[in-house]
């Protein structure tokens, strides 16, 4: 009885008018607190009230009245339920009551079996409770016309629940909208998803990352313990693969060979020179996801870092390599300093120290390796908290993927590794790796074929081949292309 008139179904808001005249409080009793049945309620008379028919009326006043609908929308609707067979047969079930039981429902009905107490007729027009049921002929319609703004799948539900009905209008919405081109291209970021953590090392300089960055017109390259936080930074004449080769020489030299070497996608890192290197010095190398800096965010916050210390050097006229000495001192995530874990000692500096406190000490591995499963289990349960997985993908799937803020169409070729990186292809034949933040599941179904080249559409098809391929594909008009090498930048 809370409810506003017009938003009651229509045998309440006949009750509702009848009983305006009155105070009353409603109280429910269960059946079986009342130990002698009602007579009034077990046999009604069988006289008519024709002030029933007033309430009915001033219902259907109410209703027409709070319609935001035009006479003109309401004409054609009325024609068109006229024409529809299932309104038809439901207006007539309607006026003559329904069955008892829902086997007995005609099948053309069945899906408004469960909405029967608040279906009425008013006028050649369908409703449930005050919300319009529209014809089927004019469905297509209301749906481009609550789409008209390209709103969001809750917002295009939340406007058609307000003033329309039919069996079905949520399912069809959602792939309405699921497959909007317009909506699809300009749609915001994924949400992030879980935290993969790197695995902590067991020992010092077991795992190193390394990237490059630039700072001050010059170029440096940055290489991160993974276990310890000690970190080697070098000046490069030049970002070419042989001068980062030598400056990864130099560390490895002063610290051994690392079994693992985790870098970008970066030019200097993705040749075969490179590859060759690693193969020679029989370390494993992994690249991270390509733009998603934060799967190799030891060494972007190592960058980080070495900015800061050699900006504020440079404001205070300070020699930075002074920085650099005391940052290798000082504890790092309440434990021992980057110095004292890599090498088992403080490093003498400008600040004044003992000779016991210079002696080389053994640091207890197995307190910091626990400490750091500790650190890292922590940060993962706060980072999960506004995180949400996204479901896997299918070689073949047809998939749009976000490129300058825009979501393009695309087609997965095949999974990379476990890192959720995939190799896609777009609709002008280029393949990319992408992280799988930056791939939307889409319901729809992209035809590459049709709108490629000949040679393009038959790449579509060999999907399963190892990326990039090799072998050249002409035109229609015999042209000879060769695809484009892209980078995993």
């Amino acid at each position: 009885m809370r409810k506003p008139l017009n938003a009651a179904p229509p045998r309440l808001q006949r009750m509702m008018l009848q009983l305006q005249r009155y105070n009353f409080n409603i109280i429910h009793r269960p059946g079986k607190d009342i130990p002698v049945a009602d007579t009034l309620s077990r046999k009604s008379l069988s006289d008519k009230d024709d002030s029933l028919r007033e309430g009915m009326d001033m219902q259907v006043h109410t209703v027409y009245s709070n319609l935001p609908v035009s006479d003109a929308r309401l004409k054609q609707v009325r024609a068109e339920t006229g024409k529809d067979i299932q309104l038809m047969a439901l207006r007539d079930t309607i006026q003559n009551g329904w069955p008892e039981e829902r086997r007995r429902c005609p099948q053309s009905i069945a899906d408004y079996w469960n909405h029967r107490d608040e279906l009425s007729q008013m006028n050649g027009i369908l409703f449930k409770g005050e919300k319009i049921i529209i014809p089927t002929s004019l469905r297509t319609e209301m749906l481009s016309r609550v789409h008209s703004g390209h709103m969001g799948i809750e917002n295009c539900k939340q406007r058609a629940r307000d003033i329309l009905f039919w069996p079905g209008m949520k399912k069809q919405i959602e792939d309405m909208v699921g497959k909007c081109p317009i909506c699809l291209e300009h749609r915001p970021s994924n949400t992030k998803e879980p935290l993969i953590n790197h695995k902590i090392p067991g020992r010092p300089w077991q795992t190193v990352a390394t990237d490059l960055f630039t700072w001050n017109n010059d170029d440096y390259i940055v290489t991160v313990d993974y276990y310890s936080r000690y970190f080697e930074l070098d000046k490069l004449n030049n970002t070419t693969s042989s001068a980062v080769i030598h400056k990864m020489k130099a560390a490895f030299a002063r610290h051994g060979v690392p079994e693992t070497v985790v870098s970008d996608n970066g030019p200097q890192y993705k040749c075969k020179e490179f590859q060759a290197f690693a193969n020679a010095w029989e370390f494993t190398h992994l690249t991270s996801s390509p733009f998603f800096p934060q799967s190799n965010g030891l060494a972007e916050k190592s960058v980080s870092i070495c900015k800061s210390l050699m900006e504020k050097a440079k404001a205070d006229h300070r020699d930075p390599y002074l920085s650099l000495l005391e940052y290798r001192n000082t504890p790092v995530d309440n434990l021992r300093s980057p110095a004292q874990l890599l090498i088992s000692r403080r490093l003498r500096s400008v600040l004044p120290s003992t000779h016991q406190q210079l002696q080389p000490k053994v640091v207890n591995h197995t307190e910091v390796y626990a400490r750091r499963i500790h650190q890292q289990q922590h940060q993962k349960r706060y980072y999960d908290r506004s995180s949400k997985p996204l479901s896997p993908l299918q070689e073949g799937q047809s998939i749009r993927m976000q490129e300058c803020g825009c979501w393009k169409p695309a087609t997965v070729v095949q999974p990379v590794g476990t890192d959720r990186s995939y190799h896609v292809r777009t609709a002008e034949g280029h393949e990319y790796r992408q992280n799988r933040r930056h791939l939307l599941d889409t319901k729809e179904t992209h035809n590459m074929d049709s709108d490629l080249d000949p040679g393009i559409a038959t790449l579509a098809s060999e999907a399963s081949e190892a990326v990039p391929h090799t072998v050249p594909y002409q035109t229609r008009y015999g042209r000879e292309v060769k695809p484009r090498q892209v980078l995993d930048l």
